[in-house]
């Protein structure tokens, strides 16, 4: 038998629920209506919470970049070709494979064919629609424009995209060198050690001090590896819940920026991501000031967002953008002064495009730079460590004295 919840009427027009077992629907109707109540809704709790279950795994998908760069491409040609937008969005929903996309764009078209707009539809969304993509759609619709801004979407999505692919894969390399050295140093450790320990431990023989020290750090490890493993656990999320915080996100941003090649390069992708968003949301009729402050939340490094969070104050003064960045010292000279000139000339907007583009192309090649400094840097190390080891192992083999043997 079946668990099903029901709601139903009694005589007095009261709303009541509850639960039966039952082998059917009809079942738990009959026995509602013989009761003497008027059924309202039948539900089996079995499927109820397959139900729920099945729309929980498909939200917990992530909407990705290239996902909403598709989405904002197809919707662009589609309005740019006739097409209704309500219409545009449900022929967009029957082609997108992310089942956590189709069930919100579902609830975007639902709204505007419920009144409302289409960037009102987006902000109730945050998680995939940022306040930036939302901003934008919304000038598009006031303008008029809406595929023209789509388009644009649809290329700083593509272009973000991009970036971050190009990063991820330069530093892929190092990353996957480094947990290939410590699994071989590890293994070396705690496996191959001990074996060769036993045929040591037969000699009647002092062993050498490099020998001993691996012997001492192997006991260790095979003793002690499981405070160890706590012990590197419980410093991550310990740093993690700092990070987490604002003063201590603030102090490890700070950190991280004096870090030789690292820091400038974090630096560079802020401005970069500073330049592309500022000018974007200029480039489609957002005024100044609530640029500035969707622009402040899409910074990462809090010591840029901390400087640009200085800049509406000054802009409401009459001193404009590039004023307070003088006085920055996250921001260089020469974006500064372009800054400055697009201002003088009423280009703002472009003059920043033009930056976020050099400013990407700066950091792919500070990425190239760094990575190809950590890989030979990483096979030092690994080399040393292990040979150290090595040596280490055979050294005792050298020193054998025949004299002292049996």
């Amino acid at each position: 038998m079946a668990v099903f919840s029901y709601k139903a009427k009694d005589s007095k027009g009261q709303v009541i629920a509850g639960l039966l077992e039952a082998e059917t629907v009809n079942a738990v109707i009959s026995r509602l209506q013989a009761m003497g109540y008027f059924p309202v809704s039948v539900e089996n709790e079995s499927e109820k919470k397959r139900r729920v279950a099945a729309v929980a795994k498909r939200l917990a998908r992530r909407v990705s970049v290239n996902d909403l760069a598709t989405f904002n491409r197809q919707l662009a040609d589609l309005l740019s070709s006739g097409i209704p937008l309500v219409r545009a969005l449900g022929v967009i929903q029957n082609q997108t494979a992310n089942e956590t996309f189709v069930e919100i764009i579902g609830q975007i078209a639902q709204d505007v064919a419920g009144g409302d707009s289409l960037a009102g539809a987006m902000a109730k969304h945050p998680k995939v629609f940022s306040k930036l993509y939302v901003a934008m759609v919304r000038s598009g619709e006031a303008g008029g424009m809406l595929d023209v801004v789509l388009s644009r979407l649809a290329d700083f999505a593509e272009t973000e995209a991009e970036v971050r692919a190009k990063i991820k894969a330069a530093l892929a390399y190092p990353v996957v060198m480094v947990f290939a050295g410590i699994g071989a140093v590890t293994i070396l450790m705690t496996v191959v050690m001990p074996k060769i320990l036993k045929i040591y431990s037969e000699l009647n023989q002092t062993l050498p001090w490099p020998t001993q020290a691996l012997i001492a750090v192997s006991d260790f490890l095979r003793s002690y590896w499981v405070f160890i493993f706590a012990g590197v656990a419980g410093g991550g999320v310990a740093l993690w819940r700092l990070i987490k915080t604002p003063e201590g996100k603030r102090a490890v941003d700070r950190l991280i920026v004096k870090i030789p090649l690292l820091g400038p390069t974090i630096v560079k992708r802020e401005i970069a991501n500073f330049a592309r968003t500022f000018g974007s949301l200029l480039h489609n009729g957002v005024s100044i000031l609530p640029a500035l402050e969707i622009v402040h939340e899409v910074l990462t490094n809090t010591v840029v967002a901390d400087e640009v969070a200085k800049i509406p104050e000054h802009v409401t003064q009459g001193e404009g953008v590039a004023g307070p960045l003088k006085k920055s010292k996250v921001f260089p000279p020469v974006v500064v002064n372009m800054i400055a000139i697009g201002e003088e000339t009423g280009r703002l907007d472009d003059v920043l495009l033009k930056v976020a583009r050099s400013y990407e192309l700066e950091v792919e090649r500070s990425v190239k730079t760094l990575t190809s400094l950590i890989e030979p840097l990483i096979i030092l190390a690994m080399g040393v460590v292990v040979g150290f080891i090595v040596i280490a192992m055979l050294l005792p083999i050298f020193s054998i004295d025949p004299s002292q043997q049996g």
